[in-house]
């Protein structure tokens, strides 16, 4: 059986509603025909916006696992052989990491 496409389907949308399709196939990596042949047979699309972000995510929560970790740790040796300079150093790190955490949350909230 092939699969060529033959048939061609017509709608009439607004400029508005027209660059409003262009943006979100574009953000998906596809071509604006493909978008809406997955659009109308319910095919799942997943933004390249919100791989992106959600990999933003994935690393900067690494990163406070990491951070956390290494505080655990410190926490276990009751902080002997650790230099107060060193103990800031990592808390200004977790500071910073979740600082960098919420742009990113909220760019993935945008996107729902």
């Amino acid at each position: 059986m092939e699969n060529k496409r033959t048939k061609c389907l017509k709608s009439y949308v607004t400029a508005k509603e027209h660059a409003k399709i262009q943006q979100l196939a574009k953000q998906t990596g596809l071509s604006v025909s493909d978008y809406i042949r997955r659009i109308i047979t319910g095919q799942r699309i997943e933004s390249r916006l919100d791989q992106k972000a959600f990999l933003s995510a994935l690393k900067v929560n690494a990163d406070l696992g990491r951070l956390g970790g290494l505080f655990k740790y410190y926490l276990s040796q009751g902080f002997k052989n650790v230099p107060p300079g060193e103990i800031r150093k990592v808390l200004h790190d977790i500071e910073d990491r979740q600082r960098q955490l919420k742009p990113v949350i909220s760019k993935i909230r945008d996107m729902m």
